[in-house]
């Protein structure tokens, strides 16, 4: 979450808002004003220090981190641990009600946490480490994913931590593992950015 932009479209999500209007209604700022500073594809600069100290208020973080992203607020430090990296980097989402949370202190406060749960990773990450990726990207922004490590879940629902490569058409990739064969051409639904990688013995 580099700009301003990003940290309020963070904090809306985080507030349960449905919209931008419902965001600075419950804020108390003008919507007009908010809806500048607020838009993704083309942000206003930054909010006022009024607007910020009244945002910062409602979520109880610093008008400093939505304007500058000085700090981590408290709250915002950790993620939870959604699931393991198993056999053939399968990423499984844990199915019970566990709500274990992990530091995010070398990743983001947007990213998303797996442990390795076998030895598929190696030599890059051992039983028990911990890897973290960023928002998933869909359609043609999966395209500037193309040759970096990511978790990618496939249009049948199955999730992996590959290597994303072209397939032989272009509606197609190829998933390269570390340790196992390659998986070709199959049809990505979206792909998150491998971020970090935290050992945890």
């Amino acid at each position: 979450m580099d700009r301003p932009v990003d940290r309020l479209a963070y904090l809306r999500k985080l507030g349960g808002f449905q919209s931008k209007k419902a965001a600075a209604d419950s804020y108390g700022v003008d919507y007009e004003t908010y809806k500048k500073i607020a838009n993704e594809a083309d942000p206003r600069g930054l909010p006022t220090h009024e607007d910020a100290q009244k945002i910062a208020k409602w979520h109880g973080v610093t008008a400093g981190w939505i304007s500058y992203g000085e700090g981590t607020p408290k709250g915002l430090d950790q993620v939870r641990l959604q699931g393991e990296i198993g056999a053939g980097q399968e990423m499984i989402e844990f199915m019970d009600d566990r709500n274990e949370t992990v530091s995010t202190v070398l990743a983001a406060p947007s990213s998303v946490a797996f442990e390795i749960s076998g030895d598929s990773m190696l030599p890059l990450a051992c039983r028990g480490d911990l890897v973290f990726f960023g928002p998933p990207s869909k359609g043609l922004d999966l395209r500037q994913l193309i040759g970096r490590e990511c978790a990618v879940r496939l249009a049948d629902g199955r999730r992996f931590f590959k290597v994303l490569e072209r397939g032989d058409r272009n509606d197609r990739y190829d998933l390269r593992s570390y340790n196992a064969e390659r998986i070709r051409d199959v049809e990505v639904f979206e792909a998150g950015p491998f971020l970090a990688l935290r050992r945890r013995r």
